[in-house]
Protein backbone atom coordinates (compact mmCIF):
# COMPACT_ATOMS: atom_id res chain seq x y z
CA UNK A 1 0.00 0.00 0.00
CA UNK A 2 3.02 2.37 0.78
CA UNK A 3 6.81 2.76 0.78
CA UNK A 4 9.52 4.96 1.76
CA UNK A 5 11.60 6.46 -0.58
CA UNK A 6 13.59 9.48 -1.48
CA UNK A 7 10.88 12.82 -1.34
CA UNK A 8 11.50 16.05 -3.55
CA UNK A 9 10.59 17.92 -0.68
CA UNK A 10 12.39 16.94 2.11
CA UNK A 11 14.98 13.86 2.37
CA UNK A 12 12.64 10.69 2.63
CA UNK A 13 8.76 10.39 2.32
CA UNK A 14 6.02 7.83 2.63
CA UNK A 15 4.22 7.18 -0.70
CA UNK A 16 1.12 5.42 -2.22
CA UNK A 17 2.29 2.12 -3.89
CA UNK A 18 -1.53 1.70 -5.19
CA UNK A 19 -4.50 4.00 -5.63
CA UNK A 20 -6.15 4.47 -1.79
CA UNK A 21 -9.64 5.33 -1.26
CA UNK A 22 -10.49 8.19 1.28
CA UNK A 23 -10.74 7.33 4.84
CA UNK A 24 -8.39 4.04 4.40
CA UNK A 25 -6.42 3.19 7.70
CA UNK A 26 -3.09 3.08 6.29
CA UNK A 27 -1.31 2.22 9.92
CA UNK A 28 -1.75 1.28 13.16
CA UNK A 29 1.40 1.35 15.62
CA UNK A 30 2.05 1.45 18.86
CA UNK A 31 3.35 4.53 21.14
CA UNK A 32 6.55 4.64 23.02
CA UNK A 33 5.37 6.63 25.62
CA UNK A 34 8.60 8.65 27.13
CA UNK A 35 7.77 10.39 30.90
CA UNK A 36 7.81 13.42 31.00
CA UNK A 37 11.31 13.41 33.68
CA UNK A 38 12.86 12.15 30.70
CA UNK A 39 11.56 14.61 28.00
CA UNK A 40 14.51 17.09 28.57
CA UNK A 41 16.90 14.38 27.92
CA UNK A 42 15.06 13.72 24.26
CA UNK A 43 15.60 17.63 23.09
CA UNK A 44 19.21 16.95 22.90
CA UNK A 45 18.54 14.34 20.11
CA UNK A 46 17.14 14.07 16.87
CA UNK A 47 14.15 12.31 18.40
CA UNK A 48 12.65 15.11 19.42
CA UNK A 49 11.55 16.09 15.79
CA UNK A 50 9.56 12.59 15.74
CA UNK A 51 7.71 13.17 19.23
CA UNK A 52 4.81 14.38 19.86
CA UNK A 53 2.89 16.33 22.83
CA UNK A 54 1.07 13.52 24.55
CA UNK A 55 -0.38 14.52 27.62
CA UNK A 56 -0.85 17.54 29.98
CA UNK A 57 1.82 16.52 32.33
CA UNK A 58 4.49 16.80 29.35
CA UNK A 59 5.08 13.08 28.49
CA UNK A 60 5.87 12.95 25.09
CA UNK A 61 4.83 10.21 22.62
CA UNK A 62 6.96 8.44 19.86
CA UNK A 63 5.04 6.40 17.26
CA UNK A 64 6.81 3.14 15.96
CA UNK A 65 5.57 3.53 12.71
CA UNK A 66 5.97 4.48 9.34
CA UNK A 67 4.06 7.69 9.65
CA UNK A 68 7.36 8.82 10.83
CA UNK A 69 8.65 8.92 7.29
CA UNK A 70 5.21 11.30 6.47
CA UNK A 71 6.10 14.58 5.46
CA UNK A 72 4.24 17.72 6.28
CA UNK A 73 1.84 19.46 3.95
CA UNK A 74 -0.16 22.77 4.35
CA UNK A 75 -3.03 20.30 2.22
CA UNK A 76 -2.68 17.16 3.46
CA UNK A 77 -4.05 13.60 2.59
CA UNK A 78 -3.58 11.97 5.50
CA UNK A 79 -3.94 12.58 9.35
CA UNK A 80 -2.22 10.70 12.28
CA UNK A 81 -4.65 9.75 15.35
CA UNK A 82 -3.25 9.35 18.37
CA UNK A 83 -5.23 7.06 20.69
CA UNK A 84 -3.73 7.42 24.29
CA UNK A 85 -6.03 4.52 25.79
CA UNK A 86 -4.38 2.16 23.49
CA UNK A 87 -1.20 4.37 23.38
CA UNK A 88 -1.11 3.17 19.97
CA UNK A 89 -1.93 5.74 16.39
CA UNK A 90 -3.45 5.29 13.60
CA UNK A 91 -2.83 6.56 10.19
CA UNK A 92 -5.66 7.42 8.18
CA UNK A 93 -6.16 9.06 4.48
CA UNK A 94 -8.42 11.85 4.42
CA UNK A 95 -9.00 11.93 0.65
CA UNK A 96 -8.14 9.57 -2.08
CA UNK A 97 -4.37 9.57 -3.28
CA UNK A 98 -3.23 8.59 -6.46
CA UNK A 99 -0.44 5.69 -7.00
CA UNK A 100 2.97 7.11 -6.51
CA UNK A 101 1.83 10.10 -4.71
CA UNK A 102 3.21 11.45 -1.39
CA UNK A 103 1.21 11.08 1.76
CA UNK A 104 1.72 13.82 4.06
CA UNK A 105 0.42 14.76 7.37
CA UNK A 106 -0.40 18.84 8.89
CA UNK A 107 2.69 19.00 11.66
CA UNK A 108 0.89 21.98 13.51
CA UNK A 109 -1.52 20.81 16.32
CA UNK A 110 -5.23 21.58 16.49
CA UNK A 111 -5.91 25.30 16.62
CA UNK A 112 -2.16 25.82 14.64
CA UNK A 113 1.28 26.88 16.09
CA UNK A 114 4.39 27.38 14.57
CA UNK A 115 6.73 24.74 12.81
CA UNK A 116 10.38 24.61 13.71
CA UNK A 117 11.42 24.42 9.93
CA UNK A 118 10.62 26.33 7.02
CA UNK A 119 7.88 25.25 4.96
CA UNK A 120 9.01 24.12 1.64
CA UNK A 121 6.29 25.04 -1.19
CA UNK A 122 5.43 21.98 -2.58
Amino acid sequence: MYEVRESSVAGRGLFATRKIAADTLLMEAPVLVVAAEQRDALRETIVDDYVYEWDDDGSAGLVLGVSSMCNHSADPNAYLWLVPETESAELWSTRAIAKDEEITVSYRAEGGGDLWFDVVDR
